[in-house]
């Protein structure tokens, strides 16, 4: 038992850096017995404050690489925004703004993903496939 509980603690201090913490957790979530996901939990929460350390002026860039590289959602609501630029409010709750100056002909109901661009940037496309458009993230 206290073999394990200290495995479970030397792994997490020696991949602090290279794993993300979610699948960090993930892995203490699929540790069976109540005591050593407990303490692999306990070993987790002490090393937070070590990773906020490391992290500090990265904040952003560490969200970046925890964060798909896209989703899938469908839309809710299509409304038309300043410019004739399309505001897209998608059924997980978020909103986005259309950037450039593409024709959108998509409704409610309609799947789209969500995609990941260089330097920042996010584009939208049907699900199935199709021209895709660049979006800002409103809410």
């Amino acid at each position: 038992m206290r073999k394990t509980i200290f495995l479970s603690l030397l792994l997490l201090a020696t991949s602090a850096s290279a794993d993300s913490l979610t699948k960090q957790m993930r892995g203490c979530a699929s540790i069976q017995s109540d005591k050593e996901r407990l303490g692999c939990y306990d070993a987790l929460s002490k090393s937070l404050d070590e990773r906020a350390e490391q992290n500090f002026g990265q904040e952003q860039k560490r969200i970046v690489e925890e964060a798909p590289e896209q989703i899938t959602a469908q839309i809710s609501e299509v409304q038309e925004g300043a410019y004739g630029k399309a505001i897209i409010t998608l059924d997980n709750g978020q909103v986005w703004r259309q950037n450039d100056s593409g024709r959108v002909r998509w409704s409610a109901g309609d799947r789209i993903v969500v995609e990941r661009g260089l330097f920042g940037s996010f584009f939208m496309k049907p699900a199935q496939g199709g021209r895709k458009i660049r979006v800002k993230r409103e809410r």
